[in-house]
Parts: structure tokens; sequence; C-alpha cells
């Protein structure tokens, strides 16, 4: 009697702590293209989700971004961007819907391609999102983006800045 409840509360245990994982995945490269501006390339990955991921959103905080831009999609991928308003307040966001196939599980897609300007001191943080069912709106998955890599520009070292000003005013001497 003892030996089936144990074995129940263990089973409950592992069921529980196996609906707190996240079945889908999102991960992204992201690209500094000026001071304020970034690309974001994502993927997405259905893990273990046992239907197709038809729709997602990631969202940017309205206190940190602004100037959403989608920039490329895949195939049979529809695009949305919505604004972050300050004026609201509410974050802005990416939405993506499949016009055909979804993501079939344990298959990733990426292509997913996103302007914005980042109106903070250091790195962009990381962005919420969520899977949704397209024809309900209900919440299926939620995560954060995971950085795979992050490209700042580089910065010109004070030093060779200063050498540069020098060679140009000792050329202007010359003349």
């Amino acid at each position: 009697m003892y030996k089936i409840k144990l074995y129940t509360l263990v089973a409950a245990l592992l069921l529980t702590s196996s609906l707190s994982v996240h079945a889908t995945l999102i991960t992204s490269d992201l690209v500094q293209l000026d001071a304020d501006t970034w690309q974001g390339t994502y993927k997405i990955t259905n893990n273990t989700l046992p239907f197709d991921i038809e729709e997602f959103s990631i969202y940017f905080d309205f206190s940190l971004f602004e100037n959403l831009v989608a920039t490329g999609a895949p195939p049979d991928w529809d695009p949305l961007v919505i604004q972050p308003d300050i004026g609201l307040p509410d974050d802005g966001f990416y939405d993506a819907l499949a016009l055909a196939v979804g993501i079939i599980p344990g298959d990733m897609l990426s292509g997913f391609m996103i302007e914005f300007d980042y109106l903070g001191l250091d790195l962009p943080p990381a962005m919420p999102f969520e899977i949704l069912d397209p024809f309900t709106f209900d919440l299926l998955d939620s995560g954060e983006v995971t950085f795979t890599s992050i490209t700042e520009l580089p910065v010109p070292a004070p030093a060779a800045l200063g050498l540069l000003v020098l060679g140009l005013l000792g050329v202007r001497r010359r003349k």
C-alpha cells in the first residue's frame, strides 16, 4: 500500500517538474548596426510540444525599445510588428503567423529578422516570448529568448583617435 502511494507521489512530482520545462526554444543572433540600432535573427525550435507551432510573439519593453521593423521571415510566415508605446504604457511585439504548415514537433525554423533601436546603456536584455494558438489565442508556452551571439560595433581606442587627429593636423601644416 505504501509502495503504491510512494510511486504515485514520485510520478506526480515528475509530471509537475516536467510541466515547468519549456518545450519551445527561441534563440537569436544580435548584430549592432549603429550606435542604437540592432538586428536580431531568430530561430524557433519546437522541442517537445506535441503539435505544430503556428504563431509566436516576441515582446520588446516599452522603456527600452523603439522603431521595431520586421526585416525578414521564412516563406509562408506572416510577420506583424506593433510598436512599443510609452504613452499607454505598453510593450511592443513581433508576431509571426504560419500561413501554411507550422513548426512540427522536433523541428526548427530560422530566418525571422527584426531591427530595433535599443535605448538602454548596456547590451539588449533577453526578451520574453509566447507561443499562441492562432485560433483561440490560448497561451501554449512561454519563455525568454536566448542569445547565441552578440556582435557589437568596435569602439575606437582613444589613443588611435588622437594619433589620427595629430596625423591630419601634420598633413595640413605641410601644405
